[in-house]
């Protein structure tokens, strides 16, 4: 008789809370759906800019290509204001070729491949490069080595990518 009584009572406090239960199920799948469309719109944005193609020097290749060939741990940031996109990519140095004109020691260049980090800002209007506003600096243990701009800067990244 106990055990009946106290299954009722369940029974009833469990078919209260059930409206409940849905309702939080449904609004979690609500919320969880709209962040799965603003990932997946951030996410096309980024890749269809890292799949830009640029020629130089008689060779096409991607911005995806460029830098996940010249930097080590590449990180992608991509933001967007009206008809202007940025894409920041950052990384850290590897010798090859890349600021040569540093003339970096070997200690240096140690030094540089375990705590520099780079970072090269790219802007596009209507998913165009525009090479002359590109930002290129270096920084290591928060001292800044490297602080470059326009499209000659780029043209470096080119010019490395091409020899290797």
């Amino acid at each position: 008789m106990r055990s009946s009584i106290l299954f009722l009572i369940t029974a009833i406090l469990l078919a209260g809370c059930g409206e409940t239960i849905g309702d939080v199920k449904k609004a979690a799948a609500g919320i969880n759906s709209k962040a799965n469309e603003a990932a997946t719109a951030i996410s096309t944005d980024v890749h269809s800019i890292r799949s830009v193609e640029i020629e130089f020097d008689n060779e096409t290749f991607t911005i995806n290509d460029l830098f996940k060939t010249i930097l080590r741990d590449v990180q992608w940031y991509y933001d967007e204001n009206e008809d202007e996109q940025q894409l920041k990519i950052t990384g850290t140095w590897q010798d090859n070729g890349l600021f040569a004109e540093g003339n970096f020691l070997e200690a240096e260049k140690q030094q540089l491949i375990e705590n520099s980090k780079i970072e090269v800002v790219l802007y596009f209007h209507k998913g165009v490069l525009e090479e002359k506003k590109t930002t290129v600096s270096m920084n290591q243990n928060g001292q800044t080595i490297i602080d470059q701009k326009g499209s000659e800067s780029l043209h470096h990244f080119y010019k490395v990518y091409t020899m290797n």
